[in-house]
């Protein structure tokens, strides 16, 4: 038999029609392209080869004009048909794959995809595996000068189709081997610096960060903004898409304020170049007001998200799913806002239109039910409620492989609603714990905005029952969530340690284990079969959790704190109270605050009458107000009656001094200067709440005994730093590569006002210890240098007395320092993150400087800057400061608490008595708060 040849002249009218079909199919008009003239002219192709045989079979063009048609049909979203088409081909392309390779490999592809498409996704994977393996020998076979473009880019894209199917596999490690392939196939057919290749590289990023490789993810996103931004012209999708993918990537790993710049800029160029009337356009309003809405900036958010549904309705029309999604994440944010009659009305409508539509689409009724129910419970709705919570629990339990928190949510909800009662106590808890499991497997710490409803909803149950460990377990996870964000990047230096990287992935695992069994239960109880079963592999594999991470904590105590990891215990917390003395928590959930009081033998669990929005709100009027001649008094009373409700008053009438444990925006709350009655002016005998309290502020529930007297500073070393030397802007050095500042220079440091009292209170404090255990580090000896040689574990207690700088405060600085004096090597800046690489013995650090209790950034939570540093590398209580301090009010407060604590007071106490004498002293406006109330003492 003769040896088949693609080009046998017999067949040269067979070669015509694929010349005609090729030339209409790679027209530049691409609806010529993909119109039925060509479709009709490949199908002249088919019906002629399929008339001819060679060696037995009918001719391979046949084939190749069903794998072009099948193309079609994916394009045109037609997989059944191009499921049919491509296996059709296949068979016809089989005995002629050596002459046809590049069809035969293209027709696996479509095939792969299709079976993708419809459901089949391990039949893709292997599909497109053997296509692949075919591609890596056919090229293999060529010299490196026959491998054309074509080829590279038919590689590229199996690659890439493979890839998106290991990743829907969950395996995730051989995905990211997959879409490197089709990054190098890529960058060999078009180049490193093309278009096409930025698009390689950020879909390489996302593959990795997928994969738990963060760094390298970055790199590669990094690389597709630069790459587009030094030779790709702005109008090509390509340049805002690379920025966007990087600022996804930011806010995917924690770094959501560094992301909004990326999204931004994304979202101008998309409107400059291609206009609003664009879906591509809209999606990328709906990326940023996600970023937002998780980053708990909801009015920001929500104009967002109803721009987006407009654009996606004009474009889609009125059931359009997209709109939907948009329309239902701004009904949640209406919600968070307090605008409850919107968020129904957006959430009920959304809900509809899902309904309308099909029934692929069902997730987003699964993001919308919960936020519509929460805010009927809200509106006292209960039986519109109760029939969405119903509505809510039929989907949820038709879902294949649902996570576990949207089961748990239906059950909590459906139980609540229930006007029939039911054991709502034990539904909430269930909820809790399948939050917390979800946590255990979350990098970044941080909570979602699921999440964050889930536990409101469990908030809200806990004080309608007045459970107690229910509340407590719900504010922990919310508490422990703000300390491992705020802490994140120690976490991940910390993991680093292959050690510890090992041990983490096994705390992992067991948590996806956890969180499968969950579900397990979930399903069980809804259908009433296999409950014992299923409750017998919740509790072991909740008991694999519980010990590898109580062998953590063990064995890396610091990344156990540093990732907020603990459980906190009632008893435990009861024991550890001093007498007189009581814990209250305060919480901004989703759309509600709560507060918790715990006393050794009482407590209560509250929610606040004004919605979360409107509390943020009146934080903010309070903090922005305060200055040196006065505050909003009215502000101020209202969070204290909104804080201290009459159930919560009547559980703290005995106590004296209170562990507050505050998160989000009350942790900049100044809780000192909340006053008991109404007030419009400050004055020496105005009854603010430090006269009722000694005041110490907590970040979570971790236990820590309240101890009977603390040791005699007789028994400890003093280590005192500040008053550095300014240097004049030409001889401050240059900063080091990485620092602080990325972009303008130090020099702008020596503008600071000088701390003419820095100086005396460090002479003043050290001479209570006596010169053979203080020791003084100021002028040109208060720099990093010093520091560094200093064994810092034998002191007892530090005291730095200097300015304090918030991120952004100065030009290009990216985190919260402290100002010393520059030297050789150093730049006069003592970082958050270098604080945090230092190892403190100190039992008590007091930062008498400026905006020490501060955020990271502006936007971030109190205590997440140096203060959370400070903790990190070993001290035990510190003495820190909201605003900026006057220099004498700073030294009085920090002389006069050490006295106290000289004399055996408990720092609190200490702390207390020395805001009150200032009151009294007779200084320039010291009966102002904004003198007074700044200092806060942060215990464990």
């Amino acid at each position: 038999m003769p040896a088949f040849s693609p080009t046998d002249p017999r067949h040269a009218g067979l070669y015509r029609l694929e010349a005609a079909a090729s030339a209409l199919y790679d027209s530049d008009d691409y609806a010529l392209s993909m119109s039925q003239q060509t479709r009709d002219a490949w199908m002249r192709l088919h019906d002629a080869a399929l008339k001819i045989r060679t060696n037995g079979h009918p001719h391979p063009l046949a084939g190749v004009a069903l794998v072009t048609l099948a193309s079609m049909d994916q394009l045109d979203g037609r997989n059944t048909d191009a499921l049919r088409r491509s296996d059709e081909a296949l068979v016809l392309l089989a005995p002629f794959a050596d002459a046809y390779p590049i069809a035969w490999m293209q027709g696996r592809s479509v095939k792969g995809y299709a079976q993708m498409a419809l459901g089949d996704v391990s039949g893709g994977a292997e599909t497109l595996a053997q296509a692949s393996r075919t591609m890596d020998g056919y090229v293999a076979s060529l010299p490196p000068e026959g491998i054309d473009r074509d080829v590279h880019m038919l590689r590229s894209n199996i690659a890439f189709i493979h890839a998106q199917a290991l990743m829907r596999l969950g395996r995730n490690a051989e995905a990211v081997v997959a879409q490197k392939a089709c990054m190098d196939a890529r960058i060999a057919a078009v180049g490193p610096n093309s278009a096409d290749a930025i698009g390689a590289y950020y879909t390489y990023a996302q593959m990795l960060q997928r994969a738990d490789r963060v760094e390298e993810a970055e790199h590669y996103a990094r690389l597709a903004v630069d790459v587009a931004t030094d030779h790709v012209d702005r109008k090509h999708p390509n340049y805002a898409r690379a920025l966007e993918a990087l600022g996804l990537l930011l806010s995917r790993t924690g770094r959501r304020a560094e992301s909004l710049d990326y999204l931004q800029r994304a979202i101008a160029i998309k409107r400059e170049t291609v206009g609003t009337d664009s879906l591509y356009f809209h999606f990328a309003l709906q990326n940023l007001g996600s970023v937002l809405l998780a980053m708990e900036r909801y009015a920001d958010a929500e104009p967002l998200f109803m721009e987006a549904e407009r654009g996606f309705r004009a474009l889609e029309g009125e059931n359009s799913p997209q709109s939907a999604r948009a329309l239902a994440w701004a009904g949640a944010a209406s919600l968070a806002e307090g605008h409850r009659d919107d968020a129904i009305d957006r959430l009920s409508k959304a809900i509809s239109r899902v309904q309308a539509g099909s029934d692929k689409d069902r997730d987003i009724g699964q993001r919308a039910y919960p936020y519509l129910i929460a805010a009927l419970i809200e509106a006292k709705r209960m039986d519109e409620a109760h029939s969405a919570a119903a509505a809510y629990a039929r989907e949820s339990a038709q879902l294949d492989n649902a996570p576990a928190l949207p089961l748990a949510l239906a059950a909590m909800v459906l139980a609540r609603t229930n006007p029939g009662g039911g054991d709502i106590g034990e539904s909430a808890h269930r909820l809790v714990a399948v939050v917390r499991a979800d946590a255990a497997v979350n990098n970044d710490g941080e909570l979602n905005e699921e999440q964050r409803l889930a536990l409101d909803i469990a908030l809200g149950t806990a004080a309608e029952i007045q459970d107690g460990e229910l509340a407590l377990n719900a504010m922990a996870i919310m508490a422990a969530s703000r300390i491992a964000h705020a802490n994140r990047l120690v976490a991940q230096r910390l993991v680093e340690d292959p050690a510890l990287a090992g041990r983490v992935r096994t705390l992992q695992d067991f948590g996806r284990v956890l969180e499968r069994a969950d579900r397990d239960v979930l399903k069980a109880l809804a259908v009433d079969s296999g409950v014992a079963e299923a409750r017998d592999r919740h509790a072991a594999a909740a008991a694999d959790v519980a010990a590898e991470q109580s062998a953590i904590a063990r064995d890396f105590p610091r990344w156990a704190e540093a990732r907020g990891v603990e459980h906190p215990d009632l008893p435990a917390l009861r024991r550890d109270l001093g007498r007189n003395e009581a814990y209250l928590a305060i919480m901004p959930a989703f759309s509600g605050v709560y507060m918790l009081a715990i006393r050794d033998t009482a407590l209560r669990i509250e929610r606040a009458g004004m919605s979360r929005a409107d509390l943020i709100a009146l934080v903010g009027r309070l903090r922005d107000t305060l200055s040196p001649e006065g505050f909003d008094g009215q502000a101020a009373y209202q969070l204290h009656e909104q804080i201290l409700t009459p159930g919560i008053k009547s559980i703290l009438a005995k106590t004296r001094s209170l562990r507050i444990v505050p998160t989000g925006a009350f942790a900049s709350v100044p809780f000192a200067m909340l006053p008991q009655k109404p007030v419009t002016t400050a004055r020496r005998d105005t009854p603010w709440l430090i006269r009722r309290f000694a005041l110490t502020v907590q970040p979570g529930f971790l236990s820590a005994p309240a101890p009977t007297r603390q040791t005699a500073m007789k028994d400890q070393r003093f280590l005192g730093i500040g008053a550095p030397a300014f240097a004049d802007a030409a001889s401050m050095p240059a900063t080091r590569a990485g620092g602080p500042f990325r972009s303008g220079n130090a020099a702008t440091l020596s503008a600071l006002p000088a701390l003419p009292g820095s100086s005396a209170e460090l002479h003043a404090v050290a001479a209570r210890f006596g010169p053979e255990r203080a020791t003084l580090l100021t002028g040109a000896d208060a720099s990093e240098g010093a520091l560094r040689r200093i064994d810092l574990t034998s002191y007892g207690i530090m005291l730095f007395a200097t300015h304090g700088l918030v991120s952004g405060e100065m030009e290009g600085l990216t985190e919260p320092a402290l100002l010393l004096s520059p030297g050789e090597g150093d730049d006069g800046l003592l970082t958050a993150s270098e604080v945090a690489t230092m190892r403190i013995g100190a039992d008590w650090v007091i930062l008498s400087a400026c905006n020490t209790a501060a955020g990271e950034t502006a936007q971030a939570p109190a205590y997440s800057g140096l203060a959370q540093a400070f903790r990190y590398a070993g001290a035990g209580a510190l003495l820190v400061s909201h605003w900026p301090v006057r220099d004498d009010a700073s030294a009085f407060v920090t002389l006069e608490t050490v006295k106290g604590a000289d004399r055996g007071l408990p720092r609190a106490v200490a702390l207390q008595k020395a805001m009150l004498k200032l009151m009294q002293s007779g200084r320039p406006d010291a009966a102002q708060p904004y003198i007074w109330a700044p200092f806060i003492l942060i215990g464990r």
